[in-house]
């Protein structure tokens, strides 16, 4: 038996760690990026609240870059962490292959790029047991919820309709990895995002100076609707950061 363990690979729980500090000026210290590292398990989103609430300055900025190396876990947490993040708007970069919890959180970004590695979708684990205690006899087994939470997620996130049919539906492949029409018909913006794009950002050239006034007129775009998600999320926080600062948010153009 000890012998069967000592093979066992021990998860890598979930870590979140700040990047690349500004240098200098009124921001020097605070983070430009956050890592997502790990095996996502139930409580890391509370844990990564938690984390959150206690440099709010930091987490503010540091979603402007979230950088993630997810390497599998709960996809029931994994919803949890994506629907939290979704709301803050958050930049989302996936540079090695992101599968199943992973790709669901890489999802969540209002930006999602994918400079190298590939996004798989995975069928979640059922979260309620076909024979489970809660139906006994002959009653109908207990309605699983998650299914449909998940897939009106993914849609709401623009992930095409046959797509999330097919990460439901019952296959023989464990994974099914996005091919580049895939990722191109899923967007680099959800549909929600893009909408306001069009309507008031300078289109996207290839060019660098086009994407940096893109993501500069992006940026100002969703400050007021991440502004109200932050505050939620900093509820009975007393930091000076965020109440010198939030007022400014609250009132930026929409």
């Amino acid at each position: 038996m000890l012998a069967c363990l000592l093979w066992v690979p021990w998860a890598h729980a979930l870590e979140f760690q700040y990047t690349h500090p500004f240098a200098d000026g009124a921001l020097a210290g605070v983070a430009r990026g956050l890592t997502i590292s790990g095996e996502l398990q139930p409580g890391d989103t509370a844990k990564l609240v938690q984390w959150m609430r206690r440099k709010p300055a930091d987490a503010w900025h540091g979603l402007g870059r979230v950088a993630l190396s997810i390497t599998g876990g709960d996809h029931t947490e994994a919803l949890l962490l994506a629907e939290t993040l979704a709301s803050l708007y958050p930049f989302m970069v996936a540079s090695a292959d992101c599968v199943g919890p992973c790709a669901i959180v890489w999802l969540s970004g209002a930006w999602r790029l994918l400079p190298q590695g590939r996004i798989g979708l995975q069928k979640p684990v059922a979260t309620v047991s076909a024979n489970s205690k809660a139906s006994p006899g002959d009653a109908p087994p207990a309605y699983d919820p998650f299914p449909a939470r998940l897939r009106n997620y993914l849609s709401r996130q623009g992930l095409p309709s046959p797509l999330h049919e097919r990460l439901l539906s019952e296959r023989d492949d464990p994974v099914y990895w996005l091919s580049e029409q895939d990722i191109n018909a899923t967007g680099t913006w959800p549909p929600y995002y893009y909408e306001k794009l069009h309507a008031k950002c300078p289109r996207l050239a290839a060019t660098e100076e086009s994407f940096h006034a893109l993501r500069r007129c992006a940026a100002r775009l969703v400050i007021s609707q991440k502004a109200f998600a932050f505050d939620k999320l900093l509820a009975g926080v007393n930091d000076p950061w965020w109440n010198e600062n939030k007022d400014l948010f609250f009132n930026a153009p929409r």
